[in-house]
């Protein structure tokens, strides 16, 4: 039963947000920007070489369109240019403050980069901008479990989004997976661990012995390390 659980809770990939929409623009603006709008065009179509090249373009044509670094952010997310989709993140952050999905997205780059603290505090920053962004309090308590190895916070965001999303499809395996975390017997393994959080969550806890852990690896040949490749590959983006 665990097993499954497990394995459908990590199906809850971290999938971007839809991107920005961009906002109306008047006739004239809209007639200045053409070489925006095709961008716009082919980056839904996930023609996403032809998008930056114009997207670039679009720049030297209006260097104050905020959405532009934003979709370039994306592109360049994709492409896992984690550095590069930061600084344009916040060169729009820069130009207009107030747009949560781009602190959304800041976080997930720290998320990957593994700087937990950071990535929380942008997925908050998203939260105080728009609380109606509620998939960020998953977010925030992915980040507590994968990274900062905190059961109680990660229960806390948990219990705090299926509050705002009922409807989530996954509600139920995200609910027992916060009742195994809740008991008293679990114990999250350190950083570093040789027993991964998927491991503990499979066996009910990090309570294997380094040795048992090992003769566990050789009973199974690669069969853990494949299911981590497995669940990693899962919290990469496919779809922007």
């Amino acid at each position: 039963m665990k097993n499954i659980i497990v394995g459908k809770i990590f199906l809850i990939t971290l999938a971007l947000c839809a991107a920005p929409s961009h906002t109306a623009f008047s006739q004239v603006e809209a007639k200045k920007n053409d070489t925006y709008k095709k961008a716009v065009k082919y980056f839904y179509q996930k023609k996403f070489e032809m998008a930056e090249v114009l997207f670039q373009e679009s720049l030297k044509q209006d260097p104050e369109n905020v959405l532009t670094y934003s979709y370039l952010g994306d592109i360049l997310l994709n492409k896992k240019n984690y550095d590069g989709a930061l600084n344009l993140y916040k060169k729009a952050l820069d130009l207009k403050p107030d747009i949560a999905e781009n602190y959304f997205r800041i976080g997930q780059i720290y998320y990957y980069k593994k700087l937990g603290n950071m990535a929380i505090e942008n997925f908050q920053k998203a939260l105080d901008v728009d609380s109606t962004l509620k998939f960020s309090h998953y977010h925030i308590g992915l980040t507590y479990l994968m990274i900062v190895r905190d059961k109680e916070n990660t229960i806390r965001s948990w219990e705090t989004y299926l509050r705002a999303a009922p409807e989530d499809p996954q509600y139920e395996n995200i609910r027992r997976v916060i009742q195994l975390l809740k008991d008293p017997n679990f114990i999250l393994p350190p950083p570093g661990s040789e027993v991964t959080i998927e491991e503990a969550l499979l066996l009910g806890g990090a309570t294997l012995t380094t040795a048992e852990h090992k003769a566990s690896d050789k009973k199974a040949g690669n069969e853990s390390k494949k299911t981590k490749k497995k669940v990693e590959g899962l919290y990469l983006d496919d779809e922007l």
